[in-house]
């Protein structure tokens, strides 16, 4: 049985715990939050202990790997603790806020000797592994070019860190470009070629960027445009891929349609029984276990944030 941390009890933490509870080969043994009354929440039901230092938790607890989910500027910081203690680290994305702290994580890792995984969901979601069925046996052809956009009331009901460049890494692109970035590569397998970018911040005074246009060149002559705009507007978020023979539509990360040249879109049927939460808790014991385990690793969590950084430049 792993016995398993939670560093950061805020809303995702809830996730995670219900993940580790629903695994037969794990417990929840520890939660940590400098407010401990949102650690005790988050251990109801449990036998976890609760903590509001993470390394008072590190040296009481016998704990096989931790989950942290912390704001962006101390993932560095909490990760580099447990890891240099050889405590296997589970980190909620974006990795760090650049790739210097990346660096020291992985570092870190090394020299624990143990393993560190970055929370990037996209290849958990149901409506990706099927396109990436379809993308990998050319169903609908080749692949051509992808378009995503992504509009949303950004600034409503964030944390105070949240609107901090310095706390947080940067504003929507370092939010959800985190995930564009993720699904493309898990998708694609490529290496993005080229950037080029617009970013600004014309919503309001706030140090972070608000919207940006961006453009990728990726490998074998596919290009990839993202659009996102943070300003009060009817929420959407929709990714097309165009393809040689059809093209495949994913709405909200969830949905897929396809159509094949000259044919309407057809919703396709997909198994939402078991979350994506639930996905990546599972592989991330199968790794725990020393079995070939589905999970976005430290280089890969540093990709992501070599391209957001040229992105933000």
């Amino acid at each position: 049985m792993f016995k398993i941390g939670i560093v950061g009890a805020g809303i995702i933490a809830v996730q995670h715990k219900d993940a580790i509870v629903k695994h037969p080969k794990a417990e929840l043994a520890a939660v940590c939050d400098i407010d401990i009354s949102k650690a005790e929440k988050c251990a109801e039901g449990t036998n976890a202990a609760v903590y509001a230092d993470f390394k008072e938790m590190a040296d009481k607890e016998s704990l096989d790997a931790v989950i942290i989910n912390l704001p962006h500027f101390l993932h560095r910081d909490a990760a580099v603790y447990f890891l240099e203690r050889g405590i296997n680290t589970l980190c909620e994305k974006p990795m760090a806020i650049n790739t210097r702290e990346c660096g020291e994580m992985k570092a870190a890792a090394e020299k624990g000797g143990a393993k560190l995984v970055i929370g990037h969901m996209q290849r958990y979601q149901p409506a990706h592994r099927e396109l990436k069925k379809i993308i990998d046996e050319k169903r609908l052809g080749e692949l051509c070019l992808v378009t995503e956009t992504r509009n949303i009331d950004y600034f409503h009901n964030r944390p105070a860190w949240f609107l901090d460049k310095k706390k947080a890494g940067g504003g929507i692109v370092m939010n959800y470009c985190a995930h564009t970035l993720d699904k493309i590569f898990y998708l694609l397998g490529t290496e993005v070629k080229s950037v080029r970018a617009n970013v600004a911040n014309k919503i309001n005074g706030e140090n972070i960027e608000a919207q940006a246009q961006v453009l990728l060149e990726l490998g074998n002559f596919v290009s990839a445009a993202f659009s996102y705009c943070a300003s009060r507007i009817n929420y959407s978020y929709e990714t097309v891929f165009y393809f040689s023979d059809g093209v495949a539509k994913i709405e909200n990360a969830n949905i897929l349609y396809t159509a094949k040249k000259d044919e309407q879109f057809v919703k396709a049927e997909l198994d939402y029984d078991t979350s994506p939460m639930e996905v990546q808790f599972g592989e991330f014991v199968k790794l725990l276990g020393g079995e070939k385990a589905d999970v976005s690793d430290a280089d890969y969590g540093e990709k992501v944030i070599s391209v957001i950084e040229k992105i933000l430049e």
